[in-house]
């Protein structure tokens, strides 16, 4: 298929999946299994994004829309986001504001994509607890952190993920960069347990 039909096609379906969710989410606090067929449908809306993101950083290279931002008031807006989207869950999401600095240099739109796909991620295997938090780097620029109490990076998955998750942070953890400094995106098991995922911006 032409390359341009498929972004056309695809842009067509992350729209009506759009409605849909609207929809769903009219209809989730009466019906239990509206719930999860909205959940299901934000799994899926959140694919397509990660899908047309990474399109975009192959075909035409993915640039940063840098601006100042609080990350508390970020992370604490992302976290409105999550608890409508994820209702009744029964993972809670706690925002560490230790080490929080008052005011960072990112792109909003895509560092939302990135901690939204890591905290998806934790999700599927943390047992009770996900710590979304953000640090200054040593080296400059911020490091935001996503740490689950699951078992940590080696566990299996009945159902394998795509594994768009990572290429997607990476993706846009490289569009971050400052002279000769990059972006990163990593996943390591915590030393007190579970997983860590760090998006490290210059």
């Amino acid at each position: 298929m032409d390359p341009k039909l498929a972004a056309i096609i695809i842009h067509d379906i992350k729209n009506s999946l759009g409605v849909l969710e609207g929809e769903l989410r009219s209809l989730s606090d009466d019906v239990p299994r509206v719930q999860q067929a909205h959940v299901t449908c934000l799994a899926l809306q959140e694919k397509l994004i990660a899908f047309l993101t990474l399109y975009k950083a192959d075909s035409q290279g993915l640039r940063a829309q840098v601006e100042a931002v609080s990350p508390l008031d970020f992370l604490e807006a992302l976290l409105r986001e999550q608890a409508v989207g994820r209702n009744g869950q029964g993972v809670e999401v706690k925002l560490d504001e230790t080490d929080m600095p008052l005011i960072g240099f990112f792109d909003e739109h895509l560092v939302s994509l990135a901690l939204e796909a890591a905290l998806q991620n934790a999700s599927r295997f943390a047992c009770t607890r996900i710590e979304l938090g953000c640090r200054k780097n040593p080296a400059g620029g911020l490091v935001f952190t996503v740490r689950d109490d699951g078992p940590g990076i080696g566990a299996q998955e009945k159902k394998q993920s795509t594994g768009l998750g990572m290429d997607l942070c990476n993706a846009i953890a490289t569009a971050h960069n400052k002279e000769n400094q990059q972006g990163e995106a990593r996943l390591s098991s915590h030393p007190d347990g579970g997983a860590l995922f760090e998006l490290i911006l210059p």
